[in-house]
């Protein structure tokens, strides 16, 4: 006898089928686009599935690296049906996304990010000629995007700062939470004018958990459901779609994170109890205008933007920062060294000092360049047919910025893999300074490049300055007596940051311990 097939069993080979065939068709329409293209070259892709083969699920980075040295540095391949071209150095990525942003400042549809997770719209991943995202953007150029901008919040930092000296002194096992802390009050208290008091605040819980989860689906736009966008329609319960069902319950997290910091400063603006903060402004001018209904969704997802983009990404700064000091001690007993001599052991450093210690900014510029915090960026999206070197570079192509590659470079730092704040200082190596300057790497290129980048670095030198300022940081001991040597390792993901290390953190001195306390009890 004949068993029946469930009518589950039937919807689910309906919908792969269907997925199957789209699949072939657009193979087939891309074949034939491509076929008269002097494309980049790149690795040989298998009918439909493309190059998806030969990328791992992790780490993805690292492969595209390791591509250009047989393949280039401007590398062409497909995941599936979609073309992708992989940048892996800087100088080309100044030259198409820096110089042609015209062509290359849109983002492609990324259904997981967006459509999924719930990231949209906001000013990261909508397309370069919406008009929400232009709005947006200048909100947050407006706060954060030049100096005297970011200047307002400089006694904001400083006390931020101050707190998170004295949690690393009284607390120094939980130098992660502290980490997390500081860079969450930071973006709490400018965008939504909430002071965090405690590291056990709801907002720092929220946000690190739909960062973890969203961290935790993919790199963005490299999942199943970026290729093959139907996917998202299909029903939980069909076999290999539990993946949904995780992705729905971080949606609901991820929106929780987005929505709870905007009603609780759109209340105090009602009740007239409002601190100053960007998001009050903005409530404010549109509740003046009648047009609060209608900019409302722009609103929470331009600070939901800063609030994501900012927090997850400086914490990987700090902990790297950490992680290079215990394995590199030489390097942080300079830095001390040149703290002391500048600043002396009676005070602590100020943004005022930074011009004033070269060794500190090369450290940091290291931290940046030696574990990149987004190693792949956020995809841009070619618009226009272009050319480069004789290449033909089509248009619907997602272009990805490889930063790890651009960050760890042979040909621009000779030893990349080696933490060495030196190599910013060195004349017997001198570097060219716009091509090798991290700064001008990690925070993106072109049109899409972050805009609360000055406010980020800026808390980033403070926390790191007074860290060296303040404190010392060894290797751990295990019960025995005996070092611990952690490893450089690195979660892989949208947002790379150190894996779980242990380390010593104490106060240099008794008088670093009353300056920090005094500087909190007069900042607060």
């Amino acid at each position: 006898m004949y068993q029946l097939c469930s009518p589950r069993a039937l919807i689910g080979a309906a919908l792969l089928c269907a997925a199957f065939y789209l699949a072939i068709v657009s193979h087939g329409r891309w074949l034939g686009r491509n076929r008269l293209l002097r494309l980049p070259p790149g690795p040989k892709p298998l009918p439909i599935v493309g190059n998806v083969h030969q990328v791992p699920a992790e780490y993805q980075e690292k492969t595209f690296a390791r591509w250009s040295k047989e393949y280039g540095n401007l590398i062409y391949a497909t995941m599936f049906t979609r073309p992708i071209l992989i940048i892996n150095t800087q100088k080309i990525a100044r030259e198409l996304l820096d110089k042609r942003g015209n062509r290359y400042s849109s983002r492609p549809r990324m259904v997981m990010l967006t459509e999924l997770l719930g990231w949209d719209p906001d000013v990261i991943t909508l397309p370069y000629n919406s008009e929400h995202r232009r709005k947006q953007r200048r909100w947050i150029q407006n706060a954060f995007g030049d100096k005297a901008a970011v200047r307002q919040f400089e006694k904001l930092q400083q006390r931020e700062t101050y707190i998170l000296l004295s949690a690393l002194i009284h607390e120094p096992h939980d130098f992660t939470k502290h980490t997390s802390r500081y860079i969450t009050a930071l973006i709490m208290d400018s965008v939504y004018g909430h002071k965090v008091t405690s590291s056990d605040d709801p907002y720092i819980h929220i946000i690190d958990r739909a960062m973890e989860l969203t961290t935790a689906m993919g790199p963005s736009g490299g999942t199943t459901v970026d290729f093959f966008p139907i996917v998202k329609h299909f029903p939980t319960w069909l076999p290999g779609m539990s993946w949904k069902r995780k992705v729905l319950d971080a949606r609901t997290i991820i929106t929780d994170a987005k929505l709870k910091p905007y009603y609780m400063a759109r209340n105090a603006v009602v009740a007239g109890c409002a601190k100053p903060s960007i998001i009050s402004t903005l409530i404010e001018d549109a509740m003046k205008t009648g047009s609060l209904a209608e900019e409302e969704p722009d609103i929470i997802s331009a600070c939901a933007a800063m609030y994501a983009a900012g927090t997850d990404t400086v914490k990987t700064l700090l902990l790297t920062l950490l992680l290079a000091m215990v394995l590199h001690p030489d390097a942080y007993q300079k830095a001390q060294d040149e703290v002391d001599r500048v600043i002396g052991r009676d005070r602590l450093p100020t943004l005022a000092d930074r011009e004033a210690l070269p060794y500190v900014e090369c450290v940091l510029k290291e931290v940046y360049r030696w574990n990149p915090p987004t190693p792949l960026s956020i995809p841009h999206y070619l618009t226009e047919n272009d050319e480069y070197q004789g290449l033909d570079l089509p248009s619907d192509t997602w272009v990805i910025a490889n930063l790890w590659s651009m960050s760890h470079s042979e040909e621009v730092y000779g030893d990349p893999d080696v933490f060495r704040p030196e190599r910013f200082s060195d004349q017997s190596r001198p570097l060219n300074a716009e091509i090798a300057d991290p700064v001008n790497i990690v925070f993106g290129h072109g049109r899409r490049i972050c805009p609360g980048r000055l406010f980020a670095d800026t808390a980033a030198f403070l926390a790191i300055s007074n860290i060296i300022a303040t404190l010392d940081i060894k290797k751990a001991r295990d019960l025995q007596g005996r070092e611990i040597t952690p490893e450089a390792r690195f979660v892989p993901g949208l947002v790379s940051h150190p894996r779980e290390f242990a380390c010593s953190i104490t106060p240099r001195s008794a008088k670093a311990v009353q300056l920090v306390a005094d500087a909190v009890g007069s900042s607060s």
